[in-house]
């Protein structure tokens, strides 16, 4: 899919929705990540390391890290309501995006808040409906809940690096190093602790 047809499909679920290209709106949220996307293309921070990689999937990369992932990609996972042809499609091409990305190398990821649930308990088994965004570094900025995250083996795992694609904050000193996991990714809740009043919950990938 090009950059075009995802334009195409937005003007056209949203051509009675002037709200829509105003100020946070999912066609501003939209051109304004296809910019951003142009823009770190030209200053050489997106690498095309397989070359199968599609504009509008490595656009679903950008908005993922940025500011439009909520909206665009998380929210109509988890609300169907939300869901229409442009955010569909949208992340139709993250799922394809990520099995085009390298699988994670690293024994263990970390999240801070991000996927919140209220009434954990060791041995609990739950699926995250969305993208589950970690990272390879712990940057220990929790407020509820840390999860200290064991993936599956890089042959069964369904954490991607997308970093190696992007990686938000490489011109900032804390690169952000996400790794994602696919959305129905399956985990296990193997133990449970409180540190500086937040919640430390370690959790395992499942196949």
């Amino acid at each position: 899919m090009e950059i075009k047809e995802l334009q195409q499909i937005g003007e056209e679920v949203y051509k009675n929705k002037p709200s829509a290209y105003q100020h946070k709106g999912d066609m501003e949220l939209l051109e304004w990540h296809i910019e951003a996307m142009n823009n770190l293309i030209k200053a050489g921070r997106i690498h095309y390391i397989n070359p199968t990689l599609t504009d509008a999937e490595i656009l679903s990369i950008v908005i993922l890290e940025g500011f439009g992932s909520s909206q665009l990609i998380q929210t109509p996972l988890y609300d169907p309501t939300k869901l229409n042809a442009l955010k569909k499609a949208l992340i139709e091409n993250l799922d394809s995006a990520l099995k085009k990305v390298p699988a994670n190398t690293h024994s263990v990821l970390y999240a801070n808040d991000g996927y919140l649930r209220y009434d954990y308990k060791v041995g609990d088994i739950f699926t995250v409906m969305g993208f589950f965004t970690s990272s390879k570094d712990d940057f220990d900025n929790a407020t509820q809940i840390k999860w200290v995250i064991k993936p599956l083996p890089q042959s069964k795992t369904k954490a991607h690096e997308i970093y190696r694609i992007y990686n938000h904050g490489d011109n900032l000193p804390f690169p952000e190093w996400q790794v994602e996991f696919e959305r129905g990714t399956r985990f296990k809740i193997t133990d449970i602790k409180k540190e500086n009043g937040y919640d430390v919950i370690h959790i395992e990938e499942l196949p």
